[in-house]
C-alpha cells in the first residue's frame, strides 16, 4: 500500500487557516480562510494521485467501518456520505436495531483518511451550529435537528464538490500529467472507476434510499450553517467531538 502523508509545513498551514476561519467573527474572512485550506487539501489529493499514476503504483482500495449512533443516525450518515463522495470514496450504510447505523467507507487509503478527517471536523461544527440555532415556533426538537443535519450535509456536499472541481481545473491549467501523458481528469476518473469496481465486488446487491425532512426552519438554518463551516482538517489525528446523541 502506498500513501503520502501531508508535508508537515502544509499540514501546519492548513491547521492555521482553519483556526482563523473558526475564530474570526467576520463571515467573508472566514470563507476566504477555509477556501484556501480546502484548496491545499484538494491539491494534495491530486498530487498524490498523479504521483501514483506516474510511478505505476497500485494503491489498495480499502474498506473502513464506522458506527453512527442514534438518534438522527440517517442524517449523520448523510454528512459522512457527502464527505465521502467529494473525496472519491463510496459509503455503504446499514440501519440496525436500536436506530444506529453501520457504515463502510470504500476508497483509496489516502482518500479515506481525508474523508475521515473532514467528517470529524464537520461533525464538530455541525454540533456547534445546531445547538446555537433557535427552535422555530411550532417545531419539535427531533424534527428540527433531523432536518438541520440533512440540509447541512447537502450543502456541505455542494461546497466540497465545488472546491474539488476548482482544484482539478487549476491542476489541468498547469498541465499536470502522468508519465503516459494522461490528464488529471483521466487519472482521477480511473481511480474512481477502481473504487466503483471494488464496491461492486464487495457489495453486489446494493440498493439506494431517500431520506426526507419535514422542518423548513431546520432546512434553512442547516444550509446556512454549512456555509459558515470550515471545510477541511489535516489528517493529523484526534478524535474530535461527535454529533450528539440527543
Amino acid at each position: 500500500m502506498h500513501h503520502h502523508p501531508i508535508p508537515d509545513q502544509m499540514a501546519e498551514r492548513i491547521a492555521a487557516l482553519l483556526d482563523k476561519a473558526e475564530s474570526t467573527p467576520y463571515p467573508e474572512e472566514a470563507e476566504a480562510f477555509l477556501a484556501k485550506a480546502q484548496e491545499l487539501m484538494a491539491r494534495h489529493a491530486i498530487d498524490d494521485a498523479m504521483l501514483d499514476a506516474a510511478r505505476g503504483s497500485t494503491e489498495e482500495v480499502v474498506q473502513v467501518e464506522y458506527t453512527i449512533a442514534a438518534p438522527y443516525a440517517s442524517a449523520k450518515s448523510a454528512l459522512l456520505g457527502a464527505v465521502a463522495s467529494s473525496n472519491r470514496c463510496r459509503l455503504v450504510t446499514s440501519r440496525r436495531q436500536g436506530g444506529w447505523e453501520l457504515c463502510v467507507l470504500v476508497g483509496f487509503d489516502t482518500d479515506v483518511r481525508h474523508a475521515r478527517s473532514l467528517y470529524l471536523s464537520l461533525s464538530h461544527q455541525a454540533v456547534r451550529f445546531m445547538l446555537d440555532s433557535p427552535l422555530p415556533p411550532g417545531d419539535t426538537v427531533r424534527r428540527f435537528r433531523h432536518s438541520f443535519l440533512l440540509a447541512y450535509a447537502d450543502r456541505i456536499g455542494e461546497r466540497l464538490r465545488e472546491a474539488d472541481a476548482d482544484a482539478r481545473t487549476e491542476a489541468e491549467r498547469q498541465r499536470w500529467g502522468d508519465a503516459e501523458g494522461r490528464s488529471v481528469a483521466l487519472v482521477m476518473a480511473s481511480r474512481e472507476a477502481r473504487v466503483d469496481r471494488a464496491l461492486a465486488e464487495a457489495f453486489p446487491r446494493l440498493g439506494t434510499r431517500r431520506i426526507s425532512s419535514s422542518s423548513s426552519g431546520g432546512h434553512v438554518l442547516g444550509r446556512a450553517a454549512a456555509d459558515r463551516s470550515a471545510l477541511d482538517r489535516p489528517a493529523v489525528g484526534g478524535a474530535g467531538r461527535g454529533l450528539p446523541s440527543g
